[in-house]
């Protein structure tokens, strides 16, 4: 009888910078992630709002607003209360860490960042099953 096989754990990443957005999807997908990649912070909490995450990686800088209001927004609700938030960014100094951390973040991946690294915070936060 064959294994039955597990839905994949679902990560939403909102990155408006195209290259990091791409990297994110890809590196992720092809480690058994399903990805799901928003631009900017309304597409990022729309597609929260219609769909079931286990981890959400924010950018800091977005077009429309920053990674700390949609982080503030995901706690506010109820849904987004317990899912993890990781927010990645170019920015290094201590502010910004303190400002994410009170708006609810997990934790900080800082750009330009190895692939290990990146593979390494997501399973930080979903440890394989």
């Amino acid at each position: 009888m064959p294994a039955e096989k597990r839905p994949a754990r679902r990560i939403l990443a909102v990155e408006d910078e195209e290259d990091y957005g791409q990297l994110l999807v890809e590196v992720l997908g092809d480690a058994g992630y399903s990805v799901t990649w928003e631009k900017t912070c309304a597409d990022g909490l729309k597609s929260f709002a219609g769909g079931t995450f286990d981890l959400v990686i924010l950018d800091v800088n977005l077009p429309d607003g920053t990674g700390f209001d949609i982080c503030r927004k995901l706690r506010a609700d109820g849904k987004g209360k317990d899912v993890p938030v990781l927010f990645c960014t170019v920015r290094s100094a201590i502010a910004p860490v303190a400002e994410g951390t009170r708006a609810g973040g997990n934790g900080y991946l800082l750009k330009p960042f190895a692939i290990e690294d990146l593979l390494a915070r997501v399973n930080d936060f979903l440890p394989a099953k």
